[in-house]
């Protein structure tokens, strides 16, 4: 599958981040470093199941597209899955798109979403605001020790949204956006599928 396709919206966030970590002095980073530490303790549950633990089983969900759809249902609707949407052992990758015969720039849209093994660690919230990230509050997301986080693109035809909801093992990238008379795929929206994505 295309991995390099599909993996270049979400990279923007990824150089955002990069370039916001250089401008920030040696305390700050000192801070992420311990904080970051602090999160990969922390669990999805009540019990002793561990984020590592349900990454795997959240990966083992996933054969293929058709199990994530429905939690992108309504902003899917009349677009096409790329022959190349999958999974393997490192993620799922998928992305819905308008067919080709559609006649106007305003039926012209795309919706990808990525489910990969996070890094182990999440990205410190003062670093997102610094690189220009908005970071998007959800409890559910902050209760288990993970940050959600969206960049908004415009065109001239519309507006594209790049949304993360990253844990230390796991992380749902989701690229929408809005487009004419179509659902808004935004931040907060995006936020939502990816936490039932994610089943919180």
């Amino acid at each position: 599958m295309n991995r390099l396709r599909l993996a270049a919206l979400p990279a923007i966030l990824a150089c955002a981040l990069t370039l916001g970590a250089c401008s920030s002095d040696d305390d700050t980073s000192a801070s992420g470093s311990d904080s970051a530490s602090e999160t990969a303790d922390a669990t999805f549950s009540d019990g002793d199941v561990s984020v590592e633990t349900l990454d795997a089983d959240l990966l083992a969900k996933f054969s293929s597209c058709d199990d994530v759809a429905p939690a992108v249902e309504q902003y899917i609707e009349g677009l096409d899955a790329d022959p190349n949407n999958g999974s393997s052992d490192y993620g799922v990758y998928c992305t819905w798109s308008t067919p080709a015969s559609a006649a106007s720039l305003d039926d012209i849209r795309t919706v990808e979403v990525m489910i990969e093994t996070g890094n182990g660690a999440v990205s410190d919230t003062s670093v997102l605001g610094t690189a220009g990230l908005e970071v998007l509050s959800d409890s559910a997301v902050e209760s288990k020790g993970g940050v959600a986080y969206t960049m908004n693109m415009g065109t001239d035809a519309a507006g594209i949204t790049v949304t993360t909801v990253e844990f230390p093992d796991v992380r749902v990238s989701i690229t929408g956006g809005q487009w004419a008379d179509s659902p808004s795929l935004d931040g907060p929206a995006a936020v939502a599928a990816a936490t039932e994505i994610l089943g919180l």
